[in-house]
């Protein structure tokens, strides 16, 4: 089982080395075009989601850090519960390594760098990073996992 933490170690990896490579070489808020519909931006996200509490004044800034950190104690615990589901332990090992990679950031900078934008014309989808994309599809794997648990019930 505890091999399986490589999961969650890949991705925060991956997640300090892509945020550290667009704040070497993207200039805060600047973008560049990769494809017609993808861009790489250099955005510095102080709330959570789809910058949900980001003119908050900064207190949200702790508010977060302790929300991150308790996911970072729980989760392991949930890992252990459901140690039979492999969906579900994947999916929460992919939800911990993006816990810990937007935590990083927040303890170190006070904000979340976002960098991967997809757009159709006018139209652009929040910017997002490796961690968040972690989080949602751990999260998709998680609910998958429970429901095909539950109709086994």
């Amino acid at each position: 089982m505890l091999k399986l933490y490589l999961i969650s170690s890949s991705i925060f990896l991956l997640d300090i080395l892509t945020k550290n490579y667009i704040q070497n070489k993207i200039m805060y808020g600047d973008q560049v075009e990769i494809t017609s519909f993808l861009s790489f931006v250099h955005f510095q996200n102080p709330g959570a989601a789809f910058s949900f509490l980001s003119d908050q004044g900064g207190w949200q800034r702790y508010f977060l850090i302790v929300i991150s950190l308790l996911a970072v104690i729980y989760i392991p615990w949930l890992i252990n519960q459901y140690k039979k589901n492999m969906l579900i332990v994947i999916g929460l090992l992919l939800i911990l390594g993006g816990a810990i990679g937007n935590l990083y950031d927040r303890i170190s900078y006070g904000y979340v760098i976002d960098f991967i934008y997809f757009h159709i014309a006018e139209f652009y989808w929040p910017a997002f990073n490796v961690a968040d994309s972690a989080i949602s599809i751990g999260v998709l794997l998680f609910l998958y996992g429970s429901f095909r648990s539950y109709k086994k019930i």
